[in-house]
């Protein structure tokens, strides 16, 4: 599992607040994808996934997230065996 860190936008900021997810708690996403936007003091940034995986939040909307604290986590998969996995969920259901 990929623990996904809020990365500094600047030198003198702490925090940023989660303005929008992206992406759903629990999509597939690909690795570059962008799956947030940030808001610190000065400026809005997008923040991509580091890989490619099943995406799980750890911080909501308007929440104050601290530089390296981890805003999402990622369950490394590539996505071959990510769509047979999921069939086999839907089938069960």
């Amino acid at each position: 599992m990929l623990e996904m860190k809020v990365p500094s936008p600047g030198e003198s900021i702490t925090e940023v607040e989660i303005a929008q997810w992206l992406v759903a708690d629990g999509d597939y996403v690909e690795k570059d994808q962008a799956i947030a936007e940030v808001d610190s003091d000065k400026a809005t940034l997008e923040l991509p996934a580091e890989a490619s995986g099943i995406i799980s939040f750890k911080a909501e909307e308007g929440d104050a997230v601290a530089v390296g604290r981890w805003s999402a986590s990622l369950i490394q998969m590539p996505r071959g065996p990510m769509e047979l996995l999921l069939k086999k969920l839907k089938r069960r259901q």
